[in-house]
């Protein structure tokens, strides 16, 4: 009978610490800050950079020659 009253003790006490932290602490509100991520360049990539990623894939067997040529009178407007 002993035990079942230090068990109901230990309950009680268990159950107010949980209760407790539901209902209690501070009055002030916290308002968790939000991570916004902004992209660093919303411009076009230059025309040299464009050539050399023509390029890249040309040496990379992406596209082919034609592919290539194509690409690079494309940009340059030809």
């Amino acid at each position: 009978m002993h035990w079942l009253r230090t068990c109901a003790f230990i309950l009680l006490v268990v159950f107010s610490f949980f209760l407790g932290g539901c209902c209690g602490g501070s009055k002030e509100k916290v308002i968790e800050k939000e991570t916004v991520v902004v992209p660093k360049s919303e411009t076009a990539p230059t025309l040299g950079k464009q050539l050399e990623d023509l390029r890249d894939a040309y040496r990379k067997g992406a596209i082919s020659e034609q592919e290539y040529e194509a690409g690079k009178r494309r940009l340059l407007g030809q």
